[in-house]
């Protein structure tokens, strides 16, 4: 069934034609008949990430309004140590100005009590909390609750929001972290996973790369054939197999030995498991976290596998419970430079359209990024200011009218010059709608952290 659903984006200059309600608000209708697809670009500093978290709850809020709960993953790729110094700042400052009562009035009793507690887990053990990812969704975002944005709004007031916390569920994969750690930076609203993959959804291909197995090799041709061909996904199993095909089982042969080299190695990895499987714990009534932050030990390689597993499975969920899926994904360049990254975006840009699946992905640079990203994207939001030339000659090169000047970073003769230029287009840019219409606009500030 066809559905539009209205995004609140942010606010843009005043539009005179409007005769009713608020002249600068902008929203983004989101059509479940069209692929969404939307690439934000901006240089590093200029809150690319920040503005990304914004459009999740706008997406979450929009949709949950209208009793339809999307299927949000958001792949994170780093933690964000200053958010907690941020919030210690604030608790100090606040603390001398008002009192416990009036802070609680302003930010809400339970965020913060929260905020006290955390600030003392923090004083007492340093070394195990403090570190927030990027995407802190389960905690309310205080400093845009406490920063000044324009005139005596303070962000949020500007965009008529207030902190909020979000429910999350964090998949962590091989947490170098104990999960409550993780929890407690990330919000009482976020749940953790350790997140275990079963063997039956591994394939042959993530064998290969957990194990070096070495394809062309006559143990590496026997395993797939066990494993991928033959279905068989339990490594005692495949370990029985192996050994009737061996002349001689009581002194088993080289091949025989590195397959069950591979077999004992899956057995003592603790991301995967023969029950457990972390697609259970995904669900569209929270918004699931991907966490490659530093909270995870895995390689690039294991990223981009489990990123198109998890693909795969979203678009048989999807044609299956016809339900809108979003996938929005920081530094898309470490997913597209990969063979199975890209894929697995690949796969979006084919089925999105007629599935209701939208990608949303951040990068820094436009030159040098996969033409398929570019091609792609229906809409493009720039962050702050283009600082490469020829990335703003390859959009001016695809915008009608649009103008370099305007979305080119200026010519600084300081550095002061530069921070001044550089604060004053924090969170603000511009939107390219259907890539044929651009506008200056200030995002939507996210009500979470």
């Amino acid at each position: 069934m066809s559905m539009e659903v209205q995004i609140y984006l942010g606010r843009g200059k005043a539009l005179g034609w409007r005769k009713y309600g608020d002249r600068t608000l902008r929203k983004l209708s989101i059509k479940t008949e069209e692929a969404n697809h939307t690439l934000f670009i901006g240089g590093s500093g200029f809150g690319k990430t920040t503005v990304m978290r914004g459009m999740i709850e706008a997406i979450w809020t929009a949709y949950t309004e209208k009793g339809i709960y999307p299927l949000i993953f958001v792949f994170e790729r780093k933690i964000d140590v200053s958010k907690a110094e941020k919030i210690k700042e604030i608790y100090y400052i606040e603390t001398q100005k008002y009192s416990r009562a009036e802070c609680m009035k302003k930010y809400g009793e339970k965020t913060w009590k929260y905020i006290e507690w955390y600030v003392q887990q923090i004083k007492k053990y340093p070394h195990f909390y403090g570190s927030p990812g990027d995407f802190a969704m389960g905690m309310p975002n205080v400093l845009g609750k406490y920063t000044r944005f324009s005139g005596t709004h303070s962000i949020l007031g500007y965009f008529g929001l207030e902190p909020k916390a979000y429910p999350v569920t964090r998949f962590v994969f091989r947490p170098r972290r104990p999960l409550n750690h993780i929890k407690a930076d990330n919000g009482w609203k976020t749940e953790v996973v350790d997140a275990k993959i079963k063997y039956s959804s591994i394939n042959y291909a993530f064998l290969e790369n957990l194990t070096n197995v070495g394809t062309g090799t006559l143990h590496g041709e026997r395993l797939k054939r066990i494993w991928d061909i033959e279905g068989i996904r339990d490594p005692d199993k495949v370990l029985e197999i192996a050994l009737k095909h061996e002349k001689n089982p009581e002194s088993p042969s080289r091949t025989y030995m590195r397959i069950e080299e591979t077999m004992d190695r899956l057995k003592k990895d603790k991301l995967f498991s023969p029950d457990e499987n972390f697609f259970k714990h995904i669900t569209p009534k929270r918004i699931n976290i991907i966490d490659f932050s530093q909270n995870s030990d895995l390689t690039h390689e294991e990223e981009n596998l489990i990123f198109k597993m998890i693909v795969d499975w979203a678009i048989k969920v999807a044609f299956k419970y016809k339900i809108p899926v979003f996938f929005f994904i920081d530094e898309i360049q470490n997913f597209i430079t990969n063979s199975h990254g890209k894929a697995a975006i690949t796969k979006i840009y084919r089925e999105g359209r007629s599935l209701g699946i939208n990608l949303f992905g951040a990068t820094q640079f436009l030159t040098g990024l996969d033409k398929i990203l570019i091609d792609g994207a229906m809409h493009v939001a720039i962050v702050g200011k283009i600082v490469r030339l020829d990335d703003a000659k390859l959009l001016a090169s695809m915008v009608p009218n649009l103008d370099i000047d305007d979305i080119m970073m200026e010519e600084c003769n300081s550095i002061d010059e530069y921070l001044k230029i550089k604060q004053k287009n924090k969170f603000r840019g511009y939107f390219i709608y259907d890539k044929q219409f651009c506008e200056r606009i200030a995002y939507r500030h996210p009500q979470s952290l």
